[in-house]
């Protein structure tokens, strides 16, 4: 059912998800530094930047290592996940050992990132079907 998904579509998610991470990083960072957490407002901030990056070079890898018939070419592609995540995981890694509360903003920020892209989707897929059962021109009875 979901073959037919618009393309469109994945693009608008990933527009709200932008717009939404920056509306909660703002916010995050005012309850940050209100609690008296002031290190882990910079930490979330790059914790959103680290995965709106990852999200991108994602993207570009999909584009790059998939071929016009749609079969992905999985060597080149596993590297470049390897890379991606790799160094994700190393500035956690990092700010966590040498600034304990700006690595956990770090991990809230990348744990943000995702967990508004999976509810956008989520919304998107949900609209998509409704709209596929309902079918054509069933709201105009």
């Amino acid at each position: 059912m979901f073959t037919t998904f618009p393309v469109a579509e994945i693009d608008s998610v990933v527009r709200r998800t932008l717009r939404s991470a920056a509306v909660a990083g703002v916010l995050g960072v005012v309850i940050a530094i209100v609690a008296g957490q002031p290190l882990v407002a910079p930490g979330l901030a790059l914790g959103l930047v680290l995965a709106v990056l990852n999200h991108r070079v994602f993207q570009a890898s999909a584009m790059r290592f998939t071929t016009p018939e749609g079969v992905v070419d999985r060597r080149p592609f596993a590297g470049s996940v390897f890379l991606r995540l790799g160094a994700c995981t190393a500035v956690t890694i990092v700010t966590l050992i040498f600034i304990q509360p700006m690595g956990w903003g770090v991990i809230g920020g990348l744990a943000l990132f995702q967990l508004l892209m999976l509810l956008n989707a989520l919304i998107a897929l949900l609209r998509y079907q409704r709209s596929q059962v309902k079918g054509p021109g069933a709201g105009d009875a």
